[in-house]
């Protein structure tokens, strides 16, 4: 059998079952099979990774059975295979083999959960021709509970006969039918930043950057709770980290008593997260790490393993009673609260003088000089202090340059961001391996007091002197990446930033 059509009626209603099995009777023998009810989750990751490049997962649910379908984006199936019980959410690497195989990199450290789910009646007609011989088959599929997607056909196309399957498809085309989108109704994702006039007011260009930021972690405070994946408490972070940011970015353009409040508010909430990511970035990095090992056997690190779990249970059930208390429900009540009244504010008061394109230019050549001297002033004896400050300026710089992104010019935007992107990357090796490091000896401290292996502590300590190395080898590499940043191009891309020449 080769790829099916997957059609659907043109305005969105229910098949016209007589007027089908008519058009199809003219030209066919017609063999209907019973009608099956399906319960058809439809599964990605909270991020939409399988249908970014174009592939469908469903779970789907019989009286008698159950199975995973892999299928591409125009309904095309891929694989299909059994499975008993499975439930979600649940990562790519527990699933059978043939749809784990083609899956796993594309979910990435992301878990599959269940982004539709419905009740539909299936039914399957075969079309033969005047010898008896099946030429093609004919699915209908018709929601069966509210809320689902449209009823649609999938002409099922059987190898030798494929002529015969686009006469079918013709037939109910003349019907009224047309290619289905396997989409529809779904959740397009984040639109790209709209523009905005530079004369508009700074506080609505804030305003907007610190909503989409609360609406962010709203999103990903369920899937944090649950524990989901470790992306959630991730983007749930970043998003407190852009509204502190832009917070401060915004001292010029907001009320005083916003940013003396808040400010402080969210910085005690990125802590409050930060024992919990670490943990997660180790787990994240146990592989690399493992790989590492050249004395050592992999077996050896199972103590710091189960150290580590233990370690995160207790931080990840700090941080959720922190999460469910009353104190922080407060919190994101009333920063709603504070946004609405940021966003009804009467033009012309004394905060609005400045114009989001004022803000913007301001901003962002503040924080690019802010690099570029943080940069100029570091040297082979620089304390790795220097280069985390450092970090964090460029940090804020990218913060501005997205923040800023609806009134400034697009093309050298987004070559600044790439060219702050190496600089980042070389920074963050940096500042990862001294946090690892010292984290590492603190782990191999507190494992010796409980009666640890020596070996366990001896492979521990060959994970240190692997990211003794690694940092060294981004200190060496920073200068030249540095120099690259802030080349003369790099200052002429500043400058084309607000449309200036």
């Amino acid at each position: 059998m080769t790829s099916p059509t997957t059609l659907h009626s043109a305005n969105g209603e229910g098949l016209d079952l007589p007027g089908i099995f008519a058009a199809l009777s003219d030209h066919f023998t017609v063999a209907s099979g019973a009608k099956r009810f399906v319960r058809s989750a439809r599964l990605d990751t909270f991020d939409r990774r399988l249908r970014a490049v174009g592939l469908g997962l469903e779970h789907q649910r019989f009286a008698s059975h159950e199975r995973l379908v892999l299928s591409r984006g125009d309904g095309s199936s891929i694989v299909t295979v059994p499975v008993t019980g499975q439930r979600w959410p649940a990562f790519a690497g527990i699933l059978p083999g043939p749809v784990r195989d083609l899956i796993v990199s594309v979910t990435g450290i992301r878990a599959l959960l269940v982004t539709s789910d419905q009740r539909r009646r299936v039914q399957q007609l075969e079309l033969q021709d005047e010898e008896g011989k099946t030429v093609a088959r004919v699915e209908l599929d018709e929601p069966a509970s509210p809320g689902s997607a449209p009823a649609q056909l999938t002409v099922r196309t059987m190898r030798g006969y494929e002529e015969q399957a686009r006469r079918v498809s013709r037939l109910l085309a003349g019907l009224g039918h047309g290619v289905v989108d396997r989409d529809e109704g779904e959740d397009p994702g984040p639109a790209p930043a709209a523009a905005m006039d530079r004369l508009a007011p700074a506080t609505l260009l804030l305003w907007t950057a610190l909503s989409d930021f609360l609406d962010t972690m709203r999103e990903n405070l369920p899937g944090l709770l649950d524990d989901v994946d470790t992306e959630f408490l991730h983007d749930f972070r970043v998003a407190v980290r852009r509204t502190r940011a832009t917070l401060k970015l915004g001292r010029s353009a907001l009320p005083t008593a916003i940013g003396g409040s808040w400010e402080p508010a969210f910085k005690g909430l990125g802590d409050l997260t930060t024992p919990l990511r670490d943990l997660d970035v180790y787990e994240l990095d146990l592989p690399t790490m493992t790989g590492w090992l050249v004395a050592a056997d992999p077996t050896d690190l199972e103590p710091f393993v189960t150290h580590l779990r233990a370690r995160r249970g207790i931080e990840r059930r700090a941080l959720v009673r922190r999460l469910r208390s009353a104190s922080f429900r407060r919190l994101v009540k009333e920063w709603g609260e504070e946004l609405a009244q940021l966003g009804g504010m009467p033009e012309g008061a004394d905060h609005e003088r400045l114009s989001a394109g004022e803000l913007a230019d301001s901003s962002i050549s503040r924080a690019y000089r802010r690099v570029v001297r943080g940069g100029a002033a570091i040297s082979g004896s620089s304390a790795p202090e220097e280069l985390h400050t450092l970090r964090k300026r460029c940090k804020e710089l990218r913060y501005a340059l997205e923040v800023c992104a609806p009134v400034v010019a697009q093309g050298p935007r987004k070559r600044m961001v790439a060219e702050l992107k190496s600089l980042q990357d070389v920074l963050g090796r940096f500042q990862d391996s001294d946090v690892q490091r010292r984290g590492l000896r603190g782990f191999a401290e507190e494992m010796m007091a409980d009666g640890t292996p020596a070996s366990a502590v001896l492979a521990m300590g060959e994970l240190i002197g692997h990211l003794d190395a690694e940092q060294d080898r981004a200190r060496r590499e920073f200068g030249d990446v540095f120099a690259r940043f802030a080349r003369p191009s790099s200052r002429r891309l500043m400058d084309q930033l607000g449309g200036r020449a």
